[in-house]
């Protein structure tokens, strides 16, 4: 099968998890080692920053020093509590700073973004527009965060709905498809307000996180359990986690990648354009 192929069939989904989503880092480093880059991202909440870092194409290196520096309350400004107690337009000016004013199907690799809109409960897919406003949009927790309005829709935090967004790469055109599923946290007795929310949150995402695999699917479940989605300061532990992750699954892609036998770029690329166009 060719490179061009071969890369072009596969598509990788990567999931909500806050703090946790510097594993996915570690799981990409070992694609682009073992040269496995996706042709095709996906992504809900963390997942989706990670996922259009690399997709616009800044080293994985960089994506983690940032990763580092990131906290919460630095991509946010307190709110007059009527839709969330905070507001993360900062994080859109971070991502305006280290990107650029992008739109997202400017990426050089197709990229699309889970949101859900809170007024509906509809998932949405982003495919095209800003790129900053869609990334505020997928990691907007609901309740933390007042939502991001878009016309008539009030998009928050896609997790709720596919918190791994591998169906969302069928669509796009992806034979071969991959999730990075980060896990739910284990409960403890909230303290606070925040506390209540993300429990509230836990709970939907484990529901959106079951996953059928078929044939041509693969995911991966790094072992985080003892990592808080909120807990920073871990970010050289998670990328391991992510990286002993991706090793392991190796074997098993190429073998799914080999057994979904070749198909034309021409096909494969038509098929994108058309749910680009939808």
């Amino acid at each position: 099968m060719e490179d061009g192929v071969s890369e072009k069939m596969l598509g990788l989904a990567l999931g909500g998890g806050a703090y946790r989503g510097v594993a996915h880092l570690g799981v990409l480093k070992v694609f682009e080692e073992e040269g496995l880059k996706p042709g095709f991202l996906s992504g809900t909440s963390s997942g989706g920053l990670a996922a259009a870092f690399y997709a616009f194409g800044m080293p994985l290196d960089e994506i983690r020093d940032l990763a580092d520096k990131l906290h919460w309350l630095s991509v946010s400004t307190l709110n007059v509590p009527r839709l969330g107690i905070l507001n993360n337009s900062e994080l859109g000016r971070f991502v305006d700073k280290h990107l650029g004013q992008k739109n997202i199907e400017e990426s050089p690799i197709p990229l699309a973004l889970v949101v859900c809109d809170i007024s509906t409960g509809e998932k949405i897919v982003l495919k095209k527009g800003d790129l900053s406003k869609a990334l505020m949009a997928t990691t907007c927790i609901p309740g933390v965060f007042s939502p991001v309005q878009d016309g008539k829709q009030m998009l928050v935090d896609g997790a709720i709905v596919e918190n791994v967004p591998i169906s969302v790469l069928t669509e796009m055109g992806a034979q071969v498809r991959v999730g990075v599923s980060l896990g739910s946290e284990s409960f403890r007795k909230p303290e606070n307000l925040i506390q209540v929310i993300i429990n509230a949150i836990n709970i939907a995402t484990e529901q959106s996180s079951l996953i059928s695999d078929t044939k041509n699917d693969f995911i991966l479940r790094p072992q985080l359990e003892s990592y808080g989605f909120l807990d920073s300061g871990n970010s050289l532990q998670l990328f391991a986690e992510g990286y002993r992750s991706g090793m392991m699954a190796l074997e098993p892609i190429r073998t799914i990648l080999a057994d979904a036998g070749p198909s034309s770029l021409e096909q494969v690329e038509a098929k994108f354009l058309n749910w680009l166009r939808g």
